[in-house]
């Protein structure tokens, strides 16, 4: 209210100030408008700087915060001298990330690494980035990450050419991945009963060049195979087809055969971590080779195995018969052979127990036989057209019975043999679970009987009078060539060979000169002969002379002989013939 009557008194002071002014005469002055001082006035342009550089730290900050690339986890088993700052991340030797944190898990038991990636790799962050971390590896299969003793480990990410859902978190490799992905070239799995000598790095090998490797090993799901992942290296693995055979190798393999021992040695490595090798038989390269991933096949036990099954195919139960026999079938075993005029044509897939339904019967035992049609030459055979074709065989005389297959370890396998004197029989197509063939009696009972009396007559020889005798006999070979007239023996053998040697060059000597001998004894006689025809017949000198002369004749033939004999036998001067 004062602020209100004082302006009121200020504007009366005026107005009463311009009447006066009037009445006098005068002119009223200009109003006069004062104005308050500029912004500029104001505000120092000092201030202008350090706006500018909040503006800009902000710019950069932001610019920072949209450009910066995303945060993932990593759980590793363990840390692996990884360290938060120093480790960085990296993809084909350069940088594309670097670690922020290391920390236990929740569990305790695990390692969550916190690791800050490049902008430009997170749309291949998804289910198939993989990460593992880098360090020095010496072992049977391998010797990398040595540049780590100097430099430190790193984590390496690997991806594949898409992108993907983006993850956050992954579970890292406990152990670096042998073929990085995009690498040209084709995975398989191959199953095996056992694992053997082969492991992760193994080498695989065609025509005994390496070709591939195996990258995992593992049990299947239900644990009753072990599970081999290869991978086959371009352009190698355009030699892969669907009926490839794959088998172990264990670097030496021998076989000895009624043409001799051979020896192969796939590869010095294998010796150490084992191998896999394949290969192709010349039908199945006129087929179209493989073309992609994730293929399952068989691991045969060795080469040979590997080219029996070329004529085996996968186990069909519709080409399976079974047989029923009674009596003991010890031996008999899952795998046996299954033979036909002593070719392999299948084996045995099962074997039962059948007990007695009475007492003092026997039990039975069921034997389901796997056969592979492809042995017996027909290929792609129906099941029907299969049974029309074993029952025509049967009905001809075809008969199963179990034989010994090997005397020493009691093993058996089943045999069929066609005896067309048997009353006919057909297939039992009522049976189940399969068909079941006739059978015939077997002679393995009576086998394993002279098996056992052999056995036991050698055990009643008496072995330790033999082994003694032998034993004295041996002391007395001993004592004989340590005795002092032994060692004197061969001194007398030289002295003996060198009297018979000069004997022989006498002989030589006298074989020479037997020639010029008999050619004077003949001159002699001749001249005794001339001498006789001068004198007369009654005379003594006559009758002495004549006796000379027959006397000579008889020595230079006796003579001639024996130079004769001398040349055709030379030894016959020391043996007498």
């Amino acid at each position: 209210m004062s602020e209100k009557n004082d302006s009121n008194s200020d504007g009366s002071r005026r107005r009463g100030s311009a009447a006066r002014a009037v009445s006098q005469g005068k002119s009223p002055s200009q109003p006069r408008v004062e104005h308050g001082s500029s912004l500029s006035a104001r505000v120092s342009f000092a201030w202008l700087l350090p706006l500018a550089a909040v503006i800009f730290a902000a710019w950069v900050l932001w610019e920072s915060y949209t450009e910066r690339g995303p945060l993932v986890k990593i759980t590793f088993d363990k840390a692996g001298g990884v360290t938060t700052g120093d480790t960085r991340v990296r993809r084909n030797d350069v940088d594309v990330g670097r670690v922020e944190s290391v920390q236990l898990a929740d569990d305790l038991n695990s390692v969550v690494v916190g690791v800050r990636l490049d902008r430009q790799v997170a749309p291949y962050l998804d289910d198939n980035t993989r990460f593992w971390i880098v360090n020095a590896r010496i072992n049977t299969t391998e010797i990398s990450g040595l540049s780590t003793l100097l430099s430190g480990s790193y984590i390496e990410v690997d991806w594949d050419d898409e992108p993907g859902d983006r993850r956050s978190e992954f579970i890292g490799l406990s152990e670096p991945p042998l073929t990085a992905r995009g690498t040209p070239g084709l995975r398989l799995t191959l199953n095996a009963d056992e694992a053997g000598y082969i492991y992760v790095g193994s080498p695989v090998f065609l025509r005994q060049i390496e070709v591939g490797r195996v990258e995992r090993r593992r049990l299947s799901d239900d644990a009753t195979k072990v599970l081999f992942d290869i991978f086959i290296e371009a352009p190698f693995h355009q030699n892969v087809y669907p009926g490839t055979r794959f088998y172990g190798v264990s670097g030496v393999e021998g076989h000895v055969g009624a043409d001799g021992a051979t020896v192969r040695v796939e590869s010095i490595a294998a010796l150490f971590t084992g191998g896999i090798a394949f290969e192709n038989p010349p039908e199945i390269t006129k087929q179209t080779h493989l073309m992609s991933d994730g293929k399952s096949y068989k691991l045969f036990g060795s080469r040979a195995e590997a080219r029996e099954s070329l004529f085996d195919g996968e186990d069909d139960e519709r080409f399976r018969f079974m047989a029923e026999f009674a009596g003991n079938v010890k031996g008999l075993r899952v795998g046996a052979t299954v033979e036909y005029n002593g070719l392999r044509i299948g084996r045995v897939a099962n074997v039962t127990l059948q007990l007695p339904e009475n007492s003092g019967e026997q039990g039975r035992s069921t034997v389901a036989m796997q056969f592979q049609p492809k042995r017996l030459g027909l290929k792609n055979i129906s099941e029907k057209k299969w049974h029309e074709t074993f029952n025509e065989l049967v009905e001809a005389g075809l008969r199963v019975k179990l034989s010994t297959g090997n005397i020493l370890t009691g093993s058996l396998i089943v045999k069929l043999e066609s005896m067309p004197e048997l009353e006919k029989a057909s297939i039992d197509f009522s049976t189940k679970p399969y068909p079941s063939l006739p059978v015939i009696a077997s002679n393995v009972d009576a086998v394993t009987a002279d098996v056992e009396t052999l056995i036991k007559n050698l055990s009643q020889l008496p072995l330790d009078s033999l082994v003694s005798a032998a034993t004295e006999l041996l002391q007395d070979t001993r004592n004989l060539v340590a005795s002092p007239d032994f060692a004197q023996l061969p001194g007398q053998i030289s002295s003996s060979m060198t009297s018979i040697a000069a004997a022989a060059t006498r002989v030589e000597t006298a074989t020479i000169n037997l020639p010029a001998m008999v050619n004077s004894l003949t001159a002699a006689s001749r001249n005794a002969n001339d001498v006789l025809e001068g004198l007369t017949p009654d005379s003594e000198i006559y009758i002495e002379l004549s006796a000379a002369a027959r006397e000579l004749r008889v020595a230079a033939k006796s003579i001639a002989a024996f130079a004769e004999l001398l040349e055709e036998n030379p030894s016959a001067l020391l043996t007498g013939r």
